[in-house]
């Protein structure tokens, strides 16, 4: 454990793939294609990715702005050969969703998303209580990471929610996004493939793919309205605070911040005295995107959010 202003946290995860369950790591090395569908809800056709036996208790993934279901290629079928029906949606205005309605605010888009869950048959109906058991568990990532913190002021409340690096970040800091050459929309698939992998050279082929098909995708509307217009990003903190999320088991993993994680050690106190400090994972070397940098040790942490 390691001390942060009076808090002792566990110490930041490392792993290889040899760390793994075999079934989960050659999941990991050699992903499975994913089943692909569309549900219609809140008036959204929405685009999602599946891995997993229809029959095994459900995982909602949902990505982050600029990015794709497409960005969990990996996670995805390893999640799910460690038991979960593992779902990776769409978000509006992003991969094959589409149907941007303006809806940036986390809440709204929540609710949104929260209509998605209970369509697909991923979630009970409103106002039914997720079993703790076997019911509804969601990862969100990044802005996914801030709509899943909003799930259960949107009358969602998941069996167990992890957050996926959510940003503590100030406005200004999520508006120089909207510049820089690795988050901006690209008419040319191929000049978005050419700019990631120039930035992220040690970054596998997939997810330089998956994440150049994000940038080409998105309605850059979309994008800019939710970095541009929700304030300060405050890591889910104020809706964590939220009465209606009282009593829902909330787990952060981390990317690492010296590796370009979003989630600094100031804001780590004051999230530990909402959800405690033991559920705050950092992963090491692991930066925003910390299953695109560091899969096996993002696996094990995952894992670990999962079932504590």
């Amino acid at each position: 454990m390691r001390p942060v202003a009076d808090h002792a946290f566990p110490s930041p995860v490392r792993a290889t793939l040899a760390d793994l369950p075999p079934a989960v790591a050659l999941a990991a090395r050699t992903p499975q294609p994913p089943q692909r569908g569309t549900t219609l809800a809140a008036g959204i056709p929405w685009a999602w990715l599946a891995w997993g036996d229809p029959v095994d208790r459900p995982l909602l993934l949902v990505h982050g702005v600029t990015s794709s279901a497409a960005g969990f290629w990996r996670l995805g079928p390893a999640l799910a050969a460690a038991g979960w029906r593992t779902v990776a949606v769409d978000q509006a205005g992003h991969g094959l969703t589409g149907h941007w309605t303006g809806h940036h605010r986390f809440r709204d888009n929540a609710a949104d998303i929260a209509a998605f869950a209970r369509a697909a048959g991923l979630a009970r109906s409103q106002g039914e209580p997720e079993d703790p058991a076997s019911g509804l568990a969601v990862i969100g990532h990044s802005w996914g990471a801030m709509t899943a913190a909003a799930l259960p002021v949107a009358g969602l409340r998941p069996a167990r929610l992890v957050l996926l690096d959510p940003p503590g970040v100030p406005l200004a800091g999520m508006a120089a996004m909207t510049e820089d050459p690795v988050e901006r929309h690209y008419e040319d698939l191929d000049e978005a493939i050419r700019v990631i992998g120039a930035h992220n050279p040690t970054w596998d082929p997939g997810d330089v793919r998956s994440k150049a098909e994000g940038l080409h995708r998105m309605d850059e509307t979309a994008a800019r309205a939710i970095l541009l217009e929700n304030g300060d990003w405050d890591a889910g903190l104020v809706d964590l605070r939220d009465a209606a999320a009282e009593g829902v088991p909330v787990r952060i993993v981390r990317g690492d911040p010296a590796a370009g994680g979003l989630l600094p050690e100031a804001w780590l106190p004051v999230l530990a005295e909402v959800i405690g400090a033991g559920s705050i994972l950092t992963v090491e070397g692991g930066g925003h995107s910390p299953h695109r940098m560091r899969l096996a040790a993002t696996l094990v942490a995952l894992q670990r959010a999962l079932s504590d």
